[in-house]
C-alpha cells in the first residue's frame, strides 16, 4: 500500500516522486511471489517415548505421537515418526530431519515423553537413558536446542510442540550422581523456556524472532498431566484444532490451550509464543465474499486477491461488513474492509479499522497504518510515527514494508535546507568533507552512496531506511496527496 505515496508531495515535484516510487508500484503485487498460497514443503519430526528401560512406562506419549503424526499427514506434512527410540535412533532421526530441512515452508517438531532441564536447557530422554553417572548427560540424551537452531535458520515457519513436562524420575538420579563428584548444575522442574541462537543479522534471538511458534503442554517450570484417556490433555486438544478446517495456526494454539485449562479445571495451563508475520493455515479456510472482493494479492487464503486500485467498494463494503457481523474481531476481515475504504478515500473509517486489525497483531495492517500516518490519511500527518510502524512490520518480516523502506527517494521533496541537513549528517559521520551549502551535487551524492555501502543500505537516494539510519526522518517536509 505504501506505493500510494507516489502522489504524496507538493504539486511541483509529483513527477519526480512518481519516478522513484515506480519500482515499488510494480513490486507491491508481483515481486514477493505468485499471488496464491501454495501448500509448500511441510516437514515434521514426531517423537514419542513411553517405554523407558530404567523408569516406569508412560501411558500416553506413544499414543500421542502416533495420533499427532496421523493428524499432520492429513494436512500435507511429510512426517518422520519416531517411536520409542534409543539414543542412537534418536540421533539418527535428528540427522535425517536436519538433512531434509532446506527450503521447508513449515517445519514442526513434536516431542512427547520425558525430558530433563539442566541449566535452563531441555534434553530429550530416549528409552535407554539412565543418568546414573555425572558424565551421562551428553552420552545418553539429546539437546533440544541443536534441532531448534537448525529449524530457525532453514525453515520459513517453525513450530515446536513440547509435551514433555511430566514428573521426571531421572532428575533425582542425576542430581545424586553430580553430587557424588562435587559438580553443581541447576536441575529444574518441568521444561525450560527455549532460547536458541538466531541467524546472524536477524532481529531478536532464536525463537524470539518472527515466523515461529513454541508451545508447551504446561507453563515452563510446571508439570503436565499424562491424562486418563488414550492421549494427554494437551495433545488431544491440539489434534482437534489441527484437523479443524480453516483454523489459523495462532488461533489453533490459543484455543487448544484454553480447552486444556477447562478440561483440567485449571490444574494445567499450557503456554505458547506465537510470532508470525501473516496468517498461517494448515488447511485453507473457505474464502468469504469479503476475501473475494477485497483481500490483497499473495494472501494466505489461497485466492488471487484484488489489486488496491481494482477494489470495487460497492461490492466489497457490504460483503466485509456482513463478514464482520459474524466475526467482529477477525483481523483479516477488518483489514479487507479497511483497504476497501482506503481505496474509496474514506480515510477516517479506514484508519480506525486498520488500527483495530493492527492491535490484533495483523502485520499487513501495521504496515498500512504506518502509511496512513505517513500520508496524513484519517489522522494528522506524523511522518516519524508512520516510519516507526513500517519499521515495526518490517522487523516482523513483512516484505512489502522492507521494500517501502528501501525504494523511494524522498529527496525529490527536499529544498536547500533539507539538503544542508543531509550534508551535515554525512559530514558528522565522516563521509563528507565538502561545503554545507545545500548544493547536493556529485561530491554529496558520492558521500551518500559511500555511507549506504558501509552500512548495508539500499543505494536508492534518500530512502526512509537511509534517513532513519542518519536520524533525519524529521527533515522530510509535509506533503499532501493530490
Amino acid at each position: 500500500m505504501f506505493h500510494k505515496a507516489v502522489l504524496a508531495t507538493r504539486a511541483a515535484v509529483v513527477p519526480g516522486l512518481l519516478f522513484f516510487l515506480l519500482p515499488l508500484i510494480v513490486t507491491t503485487s508481483y515481486a514477493v511471489a505468485n499471488p496464491f498460497q501454495d501448500v509448500g514443503k511441510r516437514l515434521a519430526l514426531v517423537i514419542g517415548v513411553s517405554d523407558y528401560d530404567n523408569a516406569t512406562t508412560l501411558k500416553n506419549p506413544v499414543n500421542d505421537a502416533r495420533r499427532m503424526a496421523q493428524a499432520l499427514r492429513s494436512v500435507n506434512f511429510e512426517v518422520m515418526e519416531i517411536i520409542n527410540p534409543d539414543i542412537e535412533a534418536l540421533r539418527s532421526a535428528k540427522k535425517s530431519f536436519l538433512a531434509a530441512l532446506d527450503d521447508t515452508d513449515i517445519a514442526l517438531l513434536y516431542y512427547a515423553g520425558h525430558s530433563i532441564q539442566i541449566d535452563d536447557t531441555n534434553y530429550l530422554l530416549p528409552t535407554d537413558v539412565s543418568l546414573a553417572s555425572a558424565d551421562a548427560l551428553q552420552r545418553e540424551t539429546l539437546d533440544l536446542t541443536t534441532i531448534v537452531n537448525a529449524m530457525q535458520t532453514r525453515a520459513k515457519t517453525k513450530i515446536v510442540v513440547f509435551d514433555a513436562c511430566r514428573d521426571n524420575p531421572f532428575a533425582a538420579r542425576l542430581a545424586a550422581a553430580l553430587d557424588d563428584v562435587g559438580v553443581q548444575r541447576s536441575i529444574g522442574r518441568g521444561a525450560a523456556p527455549i532460547h536458541v541462537r538466531g541467524p546472524v543479522g536477524h532481529e531478536g534471538e532464536g525463537f524470539n524472532t518472527y515466523g515461529s511458534i513454541i508451545a508447551y503442554a504446561a507453563a515452563p517450570g510446571e508439570t503436565a498431566a499424562d491424562g486418563d484417556g488414550e492421549n494427554s490433555p494437551y495433545t488431544k486438544a491440539l489434534i482437534a484444532e489441527i484437523t479443524r478446517p480453516g483454523r489459523e495456526v495462532g488461533q489453533m494454539f490459543r484455543v487448544a490451550a484454553a480447552n486444556v485449562v477447562t478440561e483440567t479445571r485449571g490444574r494445567q495451563k499450557p503456554e505458547y509464543l506465537v510470532r508470525l508475520t501473516d496468517e498461517v493455515f494448515l488447511s485453507r479456510p473457505q474464502p468469504s465474499d469479503c476475501d473475494y472482493f477485497a483481500i490483497a494479492p499473495y494472501n494466505q487464503v489461497g485466492i488471487e486477491g484484488v489489486e488496491f486500485d481494482a477494489i470495487r467498494p460497492s461490492k466489497a463494503i457490504p460483503a466485509c461488513e456482513e463478514a464482520l457481523r459474524t466475526e467482529p474481531d477477525h483481523p483479516r476481515y477488518l483489514h479487507n474492509l479497511a483497504r476497501t475504504l482506503d481505496s474509496a478515500r474514506e480515510y477516517d473509517r479506514a484508519f480506525e479499522l486498520y488500527k483495530r486489525s493492527a492491535d490484533l497483531g495483523f502485520v499487513p495492517a501495521i504496515n498500512n497504518l504506518g502509511v496512513m500516518y505517513l500520508n496524513g490519511h484519517g489522522i494528522a500527518q506524523d511522518i516519524p510515527e508512520g516510519v516507526r510502524l513500517i519499521k515495526e512490520s518490517a522487523t516482523m518480516g513483512y516484505r512489502l514494508s522492507k521494500v517501502a523502506l528501501r525504494s523511494a527517494d524522498f529527496s525529490v521533496l527536499f529544498g536547500e535546507g533539507e539538503f544542508r541537513a543531509l550534508q551535515r549528517a554525512l559530514a558528522d559521520t565522516g563521509f563528507y568533507d565538502g561545503a554545507i551549502d545545500g548544493d547536493f551535487g556529485q561530491a554529496s551524492t558520492a558521500a551518500l552512496t559511500a555511507y549506504q555501502e558501509r552500512h548495508g543500505l539500499a543505494r536508492n537516494g534518500a530512502t526512509l531506511e537511509t534517513l532513519d539510519s542518519l536520524q533525519l526522518i524529521g527533515i522530510i517536509p509535509p506533503y499532501e496527496l493530490n
